[in-house]
């Protein structure tokens, strides 16, 4: 089941990259598990400082670096958590330009998402942490198996950096659980922009 995990979050975020992260080892890892968990598992806060953000996560998450297929132009930081039946993957990478208009670049990364995860988009909000635009995905997809996965995949445009929060787990989950450690998750979300 863990394998089959792992498939579905290198499918959603990148279909052609393989897995092959490590622990991160110059992070700081902080035990933290704020009154009212709705999990027993203990959460701990993950603060990456290159990253400049901070996310609660249930351990710690392996590292990889990732270059763009088509250029080596755009590297993509990737940290991931992954569990017995979902998973966490936390991204960012830095972009030269976004263009004149943000919502347009939202569309087009949230397209990228959606295909290269050969994903269903179920459904799409515009969301914002404080000021800085975003997206919030609603994604299900079936991998190689028939296994059928569903994604919250929220995506934030800060400054002239893309930052991408993905929450998958498998469709069979308790709803109401997959609703509590999703909203932890994506609660605890924090950056310190430049």
């Amino acid at each position: 089941m863990r394998n089959t995990i792992t498939v579905a979050l290198l499918v959603l975020i990148s279909a052609m990259i393989g897995y092959g992260g490590q622990p991160y080892t110059n992070a700081h890892v902080n035990r933290a598990d704020p009154p009212g968990a709705q999990t027993e598992t203990q959460w701990i806060k993950f603060t990456s400082p290159e990253g400049r953000f901070s996310v609660l996560l249930q351990h710690e998450p392996k590292f990889e670096t990732v270059n763009a297929t088509e250029t080596n132009e755009i590297t993509n930081y990737r940290y991931s958590d992954i569990e017995s039946g979902y998973g966490f993957i936390c991204e960012y990478f830095d972009v030269k330009s976004t263009g004149d208009n943000l919502e347009s670049f939202l569309d087009v990364t949230r397209d990228g998402i959606i295909r290269g995860a050969g994903a269903t988009k179920v459904g799409e909000e515009k969301i914002s942490l404080n000021s800085y635009p975003g997206r919030e995905l609603q994604l299900a997809f079936t991998i190689n198996n028939g296994t059928e996965i569903t994604a919250q995949n929220r995506i934030y445009v800060v400054d002239k950096r893309l930052y991408s929060l993905t929450f998958l787990h498998l469709k069979t989950m308790d709803a109401l659980l997959a609703s509590d450690i999703g909203k932890k998750f994506f609660a605890s979300f924090e950056v310190k922009p430049n």
